[in-house]
């Protein structure tokens, strides 16, 4: 007899090593579904801040066509430059016209008070500029300007914010830092 044994070869069974590949089939499986859903998460908050963006210029266009019927109103002042109104101006307070006679510049005062009033709420942070075309007397700009609505405000993209910038072509009056601008010439 000899001392030394032969070794003994254990076999897994069959069943355990289907369960086993099993249990790794379902762990990639979940971490598919795990990419899957991290995705979509992605796309959800990107299309927040797009319909984001696009509310506020929504927005943006309603006020710049409540000034256009503001200046309609009163056209002789506002083809005077009576609505000229820069980037972050200080407000003033103005003469109640609901109830008064007033002048034509005392009620573009008293329209570009309340016109900056209304954008202060319903845009908070926003600023807008009205200014006389320079090629074209009888045309005046309106650009309503907001914050970006995401993080690329810290980058300053050029990419992202270049289509909606208004440029020193545009009498000089650049779109302020980190803002999207909406910007249109009308004819009161």
């Amino acid at each position: 007899m000899s001392l030394v044994q032969a070794p003994r070869v254990y076999q897994v069974p069959r069943a355990c090593m289907l369960r086993g590949i099993a249990l790794i089939e379902s762990l990639v499986a979940l971490l598919v579904l795990a990419l899957g859903i991290l995705g979509l998460a992605g796309v959800q908050s990107r299309l927040l801040v797009e319909s984001r963006t696009s509310n506020s210029r929504a927005i943006a266009v309603g006020l710049i066509d409540d000034m256009n019927n503001r200046m309609l109103f009163n056209r002789t002042t506002a083809l005077a430059n009576g609505y000229a109104l820069a980037w972050n101006a200080a407000a003033t307070a103005a003469q109640e016209c609901s109830t008064k006679n007033c002048t034509g510049v005392e009620l573009a005062q008293f329209d570009l008070y309340q016109w900056r009033a209304t954008l202060a709420s319903v845009l908070p942070g926003a600023s807008a500029s009205i200014f006389v075309s320079p090629t074209d007397s009888r045309q005046i700009g309106i650009a309503v300007a907001w914050r970006l609505n995401e993080s690329k405000a810290a980058d300053n993209d050029a990419v992202y914010t270049s289509p909606f910038a208004v440029t020193a072509g545009n009498a000089g009056v650049d779109c302020p830092a980190n803002s999207i601008c909406h910007f249109v010439y009308v004819q009161p």
